[in-house]
């Protein structure tokens, strides 16, 4: 299955199972206006924004001048057009790219594994940034602390290239660029933690098939006892300012 088609197959559910807790959300949408210094002076285009709903924040929280949510999946692109503060096109991070629709700050929140030609995207928002113009990257190590089964994480660890390599990239395309880890610690129910594996919450579990997660959801419950599951989410902030 595509990532797309994925993400079409759970765009009714995914604000829900996407939910984590209003702390979570808080601390990330908190940590994203603050790294690209978002202001009423900002177009904001976050590419594969999904439904919307950081975009949405994103907008509201800083009067955006504009903002542009960019998913490829048409049903979760749907999701987002209901939303009235911001402009939803469905289409991939190249396909916008094309369109020289105008911005200053883009975002990339779990998305950057997904697009291809990754060096050649750079260099062409690198070019439509203005000067101090800002990306931001948000992605996690390739070795999650989630509670997932054992081949669950391998399958995360192979889709997840190395950090290090998107730096270096930015680098070369003439990007100032500095790179944080931070961490959120929120705690789910189990039933909550494993609609959520049922769902495929994330495109790497999609290649299992039901009876695949049913037997990683009973190796978790070995491993913990207890009817909640403490949740561990480290995430790397990679921005990227235009010099």
């Amino acid at each position: 299955m595509s990532t797309s088609n994925h993400f079409d197959s759970i765009a009714d559910s995914f604000n829900r199972l996407w939910y984590f807790s209003d702390d979570y959300k808080d601390f990330v949408i908190q940590h994203i206006i603050d790294e690209l210094t978002l202001s009423g002076e900002d177009i904001l285009v976050d590419i594969g924004g999904g439904t919307g709903t950081f975009t949405s924040r994103l907008e509201q929280e800083s009067c955006l001048k504009k903002a542009y949510c960019i998913e490829p999946a048409s049903a979760m692109c749907e999701e987002a057009s209901k939303l009235t503060n911001i402009t939803a096109i469905c289409g991939d991070a190249h396909t916008f790219l094309a369109t020289k629709t105008p911005f200053t700050k883009i975002l990339l929140k779990e998305v950057i594994h997904h697009i291809p030609e990754r060096e050649a995207f750079w260099k062409t928002v690198h070019t439509m940034l203005p000067h101090r113009g800002k990306l931001l990257i948000i992605t996690r190590p390739q070795h999650v602390a989630f509670p997932f089964f054992k081949a669950a994480k391998e399958a995360f660890a192979r889709n997840q290239p190395p950090h290090e390599l998107f730096e270096s990239q930015l680098r070369e395309c003439g990007f100032e660029v500095e790179t944080t880890l931070r961490s959120h610690t929120f705690t789910l129910s189990k039933e909550r933690w494993y609609e959520m594996l049922r769902h495929r919450f994330m495109s790497d579990l999609g290649v299992f098939s039901d009876e695949e997660i049913e037997e990683g959801i009973r190796e978790i419950e070995e491993n913990y006892t207890r009817e909640s599951i403490d949740i561990i989410d480290n995430l790397i902030f990679i921005t990227a300012t235009k010099k």
